[in-house]
């Protein structure tokens, strides 16, 4: 299943360590979005089993000072 995990930081997402992910073999995609009034938002798109395997890792990744939003991307 695939997750789309929304951070709002007040860092760049590249600054934010997600190197976990990239190492449990889980990261399919990231990127910054535009800067916007609340600061700096990112995401990362992972693909793992479920929804408790997604908050599990994140919750792995320092994520200091962020709200953080996890969203499962529809199948079409």
């Amino acid at each position: 299943m695939r997750f789309m995990v929304f951070v709002r930081s007040p860092v760049p997402l590249a600054a934010l360590h997600g190197e976990a992910l990239v190492r449990a073999g889980v990261l399919l995609d990231a990127g910054d979005l535009v800067p916007d009034a609340c600061g700096v938002s990112g995401y990362w798109l992972i693909d793992v089993r479920d929804a408790a395997e997604a908050l599990e890792r994140v919750k792995r990744v320092h994520l200091p000072a962020c709200v953080v939003e996890i969203r499962q991307v529809a199948v079409v």
